[in-house]
């Protein structure tokens, strides 16, 4: 195994310290970058039935997003998603890739920006795009997307509190139970569920359901805990929630 400290780490797995992500594919560990760089996905395509059949982990999740092996295959992916939807318009693409009101999407924008790559107007339809264009939609798409590169390691170079966590918890069981993710109204992990009974037990209520899926009750109930310890009440759970909510 890779990770002596962790036998039981897959690939596609993802630990969680204070908001910050780390991501383990085979001996490479990805942090500090991007999500559609950390994740292998340049796309930021979602979970889902359709990411497993374009080569994702099945059942891995980084933020709602699917872990791909490799980047060449997360682009891959890229190209794949436009192909099935040759019935679509550049415009319509966007609007079902990255939907208004899902953070700060804006389709319009991305659509827009795809466009003047490729050189046609966003009402333009993806039916008569040969493979060339498909492959300088994809590359668009990874910009509007975010790409920025990380740090890489390998089970030698780890940063110290990523080697002591899987050293603290060497068992899949005690990282998910452990595990601190940045997170919020969306968000769908195992560490959310931390997140609620740390709520539960700070006193909210009425109390949450322990579920792991961030609602409006859970974005309430991390809204009442900021702004009840001098935080922002954004609703965002990261570095700076995690340290009072785990007390440090």
């Amino acid at each position: 195994m890779p990770w002596p400290d962790a036998p039981d780490l897959e690939s596609g797995d993802v630990i969680s310290i204070l908001g910050v992500d780390h991501v383990f594919c085979g001996d490479v560990m990805r942090t500090g970058g991007s999500l559609s760089w950390n994740n292998r996905n340049p796309g930021n395509i979602v979970r889902s039935d359709e990411a497993t059949r374009y080569g994702a982990f099945p059942g891995k999740q980084n933020h709602n997003f699917a872990v791909f092996p490799s980047d060449d295959v997360g682009f891959e992916a890229i190209r794949r998603y436009l192909d099935n939807r040759r019935d679509k318009t550049v415009f319509e693409v966007m609007k079902a890739y990255a939907p208004a009101g899902h953070g700060a999407n804006d389709p319009q924008r991305y659509a827009q920006q795809v466009a003047a790559a490729l050189g046609v107007s966003s009402d333009t339809p993806l039916a008569g795009m040969d493979d060339g264009r498909l492959t300088t939609f994809a590359t668009a798409v990874r910009q509007v997307e975010g790409w920025r590169p990380g740090q890489e390691c390998g089970p030698g170079g780890l940063p110290a509190d990523v080697a002591g966590w899987l050293a603290d918890h060497p068992s899949r069981a005690e990282r998910e139970a452990a595990d601190q993710p940045f997170a919020r109204r969306g968000t769908v992990a195992p560490g959310v569920r931390n997140i609620q009974q740390r709520l539960n037990d700070m006193g909210f209520q009425p109390a949450l359901t322990v579920d792991g899926a961030f609602g409006p009750h859970t974005d309430e109930a991390v809204r009442w805990f900021q702004s009840t310890h001098g935080l922002t009440a954004d609703g965002i759970v990261g570095n700076k929630t995690w340290l009072r909510l785990t007390g440090s």
